[in-house]
């Protein structure tokens, strides 16, 4: 039963960017309902689980395209998102409502699905690489059958409870920034671009996350 184990902490150590991810939506989001903390750990979740998967069942026949190109795919995605965060952030600075609250003044940063999908794409993209060795990096004998998709349900099972509570932790500290809309965005479009260079940047073999 150590696959099961090394699956937990598998998980863990994958979902650290989904951690860093939800902070980041907690914080900027900072009006979220219960419905959209679990839509949001969902994706991430299902990210974590089904990319391996896709990667086990694909095996090695596009295990080198995705070696190459996923990292600058997740830095591509995450600049984005994130650098639109950082511009919209300042140029609210520059307004005369710098000090608005915006759970009083409605103002909070809209949610969108559409934007928590292209998260949970450029997060769990290069996750594709790990179904490919995933038998061996939890010691899974190669005649293993069922016991793969439990670790895949296992990693998403993980990812789904840190990223609640990633959701949380970026919730609470939207309020002791006291909800102030535009340095919440700047600071969570600077952790998105930040994040997306980390990616890259393991992703080239320059650092180990």
């Amino acid at each position: 039963m150590e696959w099961i184990w090394l699956s937990i902490v598998y998980g863990i150590a994958l979902a650290m960017d989904c951690l860093a991810l939800s902070i980041d939506d907690g914080l900027v989001y900072g009006n979220l309902s219960i419905k959209k903390h679990f839509f949001i750990a969902g994706v991430f979740a299902l990210g974590q689980g089904l990319f391996p998967l896709f990667g086990y069942l694909l095996g090695q026949a596009f295990s080198q395209w995705i070696d190459q190109y996923d990292h600058w795919i997740a830095l591509v995605l995450l600049g984005f998102i994130g650098g639109k965060m950082v511009f919209e952030g300042i140029k609210g600075t520059l307004s005369p409502e710098i000090t608005a609250d915006c759970e009083t003044t409605g103002r909070c940063k809209k949610f969108s699905y559409g934007e928590i999908l292209v998260q949970g794409v450029a997060d769990s993209i290069d996750a594709l690489a790990v179904g490919i060795t995933i038998k061996a990096n939890i010691h899974l004998p190669s005649s293993s059958t069922y016991e793969v998709f439990i670790a895949f349900a296992i990693i998403a099972l993980v990812t789904f409870i840190i990223s609640l509570v990633g959701l949380f932790a970026g919730k609470k500290i939207f309020h002791l920034l006291k909800g102030k809309y535009e340095i919440c965005e700047i600071i969570g479009g600077a952790v998105l671009v930040v994040l997306g260079v980390l990616i890259l940047l393991e992703g080239l073999g320059y650092i180990q996350l």
